[in-house]
């Protein structure tokens, strides 16, 4: 059986350095991480964690925690972008996910709370959330790391990755203007995904209407759910009520497809997605769908980098015993085919 020492020699570095890398140690460079990783497979070691874990406190593992059940989540191909994101971030560090998707707020505020007062993980990534303001502050009061995808309370600063969809509403409506639609509906993201501090795609639409000296209709905006159903029903309530609409933007790539259908229903879009004069940008832009439809372009959202991004501040957070300044990641527009 394989020793540290082994390792140690394999690697040609010190017994100290092996020791860094199984303790997950900032202070090691990646180039000889990866290297003590690649000589602890060669011989097939296998540190004793559990005795690890003990000795440090730690468990090893990271929490996921996400609000909306696992009907929604895994059907989503976004959300399933932010946890492959951190999902691989996590295995590189040597960390494993325990995946939770309660059905509502108030089951993943007390998941959270179960998560912390079992000590199961070290730490959490949540989704930001209304609701979640006093709980994340008592849990950064009780010394429990965690990391969000979004704002959890208005004041927040630290320890979240946030993606910017004003930034991406304005960009998909400038550039439906620049092609000379006026008539643009958008399918926004539900209210209650809208936590505090948290800004809606619709701010950059109007903002880019305004700044073209577009009239702003209200008229033309409607409420998805993420859902390719809620996309197909928003889209024929905005065709039906306006018929001089020529343009479209949903705020997620299942609205998206839900629309397109709705569109082609109409003979407004081709069987083979070749567009008609009418516009149809999606707000995700993620590989799979682009497979299923490469004529669809919009905003493409860096989901999988979210993900990655918050894991990996995650493990900082608890490596480092500090907090970290909040990350914006800026979407950028992809021009359809």
């Amino acid at each position: 059986m394989a020793t540290i020492y082994d390792v140690a020699k394999k690697a040609n570095v010190s017994v100290k350095t092996v020791s860094r890398v199984l303790n997950r140690s900032h202070l090691v460079k990646e180039e000889t991480r990866s290297r003590v990783l690649a000589a602890m497979t060669a011989l097939d070691f296998h540190p004793n964690s559990a005795a690890r874990s003990l000795r440090q406190k730690r468990t090893g593992a990271i929490g996921f925690v996400v609000p909306f059940g696992s009907d929604f989540v895994f059907h989503d191909p976004g959300m399933i972008e932010q946890i492959k994101g951190a999902l691989d971030l996590l295995n590189e560090r040597g960390y494993d996910m325990v995946l939770s998707v309660p059905t509502n707020r108030d089951d993943a505020l007390r998941e959270v709370v179960r998560l912390t007062k079992r000590r199961n993980v070290d730490g959490a990534i949540l989704y930001g959330m209304a609701g979640a303001d006093s709980i994340v502050k008592e849990l950064s009061e009780k010394g429990f790391h965690f990391v969000s995808l979004g704002y959890c309370y208005p004041e927040q600063t630290h320890n979240f990755v946030e993606i910017d969809a004003v930034a991406g509403g304005m960009a998909a409506t400038r550039y439906a203007l620049s092609l000379g639609h006026t008539r643009i509906g958008l399918i926004k993201e539900p209210r209650n995904f809208l936590s505090p501090n948290k800004r809606s795609i619709a701010e950059g639409y109007k903002a880019a209407l305004e700044q073209a000296g577009v009239p702003y209709d209200e008229h033309l905006l409607r409420e998805g759910d993420y859902t390719v159903a809620g996309g197909y029903w928003a889209a024929c309530r905005l065709l039906d009520q306006d018929s001089e609409v020529s343009a479209i933007i949903c705020s997620s790539d299942p609205m998206a497809l839900g629309a397109l259908r709705a569109l082609r229903e109409r003979g407004l879009v081709a069987a083979s997605g070749t567009q008609n004069g009418f516009l149809l940008l999606t707000g995700d832009c993620l590989p799979s769908t682009r497979a299923i439809e490469p004529s669809l372009g919009g905003i493409q959202a860096p989901l999988y980098d979210q993900g990655r991004l918050a894991a990996d501040m995650l493990v900082s957070v608890i490596s480092e015993h500090r907090d970290i300044p909040g990350i914006i990641l800026k979407p950028t527009m992809l021009v359809p085919a």
